[in-house]
């Protein structure tokens, strides 16, 4: 029960720490579109970028795992990670995904 807790404990915080990372690129971006500062190349850009992309994706992954993590069925805490490892798969590894479309045999939609 203390470790479910502490476990819980650092989703919340994650979660917490995701949500102002995206907040403060949210409010760049409006203060930028008034007063451009930004670089639109480079190392900066490329992070806001994949701030924007994968945040939110990872924000929803982690308040999900905060709620599951309190049920008391294990199948559902296993639905949701393999759901969440199959979104994962899908998003980082093509290849990974190409395999598993091929191996199942069914085309994905263009």
């Amino acid at each position: 029960m203390e470790e479910e807790n502490g476990i819980k404990t650092l989703l919340s915080k994650l979660g917490q720490l995701i949500a102002v990372i995206m907040i403060i690129r949210y409010a760049l971006l409006i203060v930028e579109n008034y007063y451009p500062f930004l670089p639109t190349e480079g190392v900066v850009a490329d992070i806001i970028t994949y701030i924007g992309m994968y945040a939110p994706m990872a924000l929803m992954i982690i308040v999900g795992l905060s709620a599951v993590w309190g049920t008391k069925s294990d199948l559902v805490r296993l639905i949701f990670l393999i759901i969440c490892a199959a979104i994962v798969i899908f998003t980082f590894f093509p290849g990974v995904r190409d395999t598993i479309v091929n191996y199942i045999g069914v085309s994905p939609a263009a």
